[in-house]
């Protein structure tokens, strides 16, 4: 998915943000490395599947965070997750891995994914993500990255 579309997306609804441009980061090291946006929490997006069913989620939680399989599946009423295949992140979010952001949202395969988000990021003033690109990073107020959210139809499940 092009990050202008999410560029052009903020845009239209009014959103205020900030972008950024740099070299791919490919793991949280390197963005730990390479983006330093003061008092923003950055975030990682996962795409995840019940074991048991063929239900997926978008799990998004800080990116130091490890991500726990059982305790995210349990706020769905399953047992445990696996994460997707690649296959399926170009299905339902039409990127590749390392480019995965509740952006994908945007991308119209993704209606049947259900969207986990950690409490930390409504507790924060400030989160970043790939605008489902990793060579940007667009940061913007938690209160407006849920408002986008709803604006994808998407409710969010908050995690601990």
């Amino acid at each position: 998915m092009d990050k202008q579309i999410v560029f052009d997306f903020l845009d239209e609804h009014k959103i205020s943000y900030k972008k950024y441009f740099h070299e791919a980061t490919v793991s949280v090291e390197d963005s730990k490395r390479i983006i330093n946006i003061p008092d923003a929490l950055g975030c990682k997006s996962l795409l995840v599947k019940d074991k048991k069913s063929d239900r997926y989620y978008m799990a998004v939680i800080p990116s130091d965070k490890r991500a726990d399989m059982r305790g995210l599946a349990h706020y769905v009423g399953a047992e445990k997750f696996e994460f997707a295949t690649a296959e399926k992140l170009n299905e339902y979010l039409g990127v590749i891995r390392g480019n995965v952001s509740p952006f994908c949202f945007l991308y119209p395969s993704s209606v049947s994914v259900g969207l986990l988000v950690d409490k930390k990021l409504t507790e924060v003033r400030v989160v970043r993500f790939h605008p489902c690109d990793n060579t940007a990073t667009v940061s913007l107020s938690s209160v407006d990255f849920i408002k986008c959210m709803k604006f994808l139809d998407k409710t969010p499940i908050i995690t601990d």
